[in-house]
């Protein structure tokens, strides 16, 4: 009889951890339509910082990855800041980017559509998920009114930039 209970037992565990390790390997996935929902950062947005300058973004498609090339331009002077290439990677249900900044340096970041108008990124080292350096939130309010909001690994509001099409 104890054999058959300590059987039962073992059987049970053995179960119960096969099914709870199925369920942590699974990714959630959103039912937003991320490739298609990207299309509206598409074109070039212009920010004003200060009186004499002026952020550029250009974002296009690169066959089925994406481009944004960012500048900025002080009294007519043009000078780049970072370019950023991404895809979207179906397998996570997240896009991910490598940003190359015109000083060397890089970073790389995993986002995705969490709304309708709510582009969301965190800037991670080397792709890890874990190590969270910053975030980055992008609300386009209409087709042509775009908000970029940056935040520490904490939470803490660093930066919010307003943007509007001009093509």
């Amino acid at each position: 009889m104890k054999t058959k209970a300590f059987f039962l037992t073992t059987m049970m565990f053995v179960f119960l951890l096969i099914c709870s390790t199925g369920i942590q390997a699974q990714t959630a996935k959103s039912s937003l339509d991320q490739v298609k929902l990207n299309k509206q950062k598409f074109g070039t947005w212009e920010a004003t910082a200060d009186k004499d300058t002026i952020w550029v973004r250009e974002q296009q498609e690169y066959g089925k990855a994406y481009t944004v090339n960012v500048y900025y331009v002080v009294k007519g002077t043009k000078s780049p800041y970072y370019i950023s290439n991404s895809s979207f990677d179906s397998k996570e249900g997240k896009f991910k980017g490598f940003t190359l900044y015109a000083n060397g340096k890089y970073s790389t970041w995993i986002g995705l559509w969490t709304s309708e108008k709510k582009f969301s990124i965190d800037a991670v080292q080397d792709f890890k998920p874990g190590t969270v350096l910053a975030k980055v939130e992008y609300v386009y309010e209409t087709p042509t009114s775009l908000i970029e909001t940056r935040f520490s690994a904490t939470g803490v509001k660093m930066l919010e930039r307003k943007y509007i099409k001009v093509k």
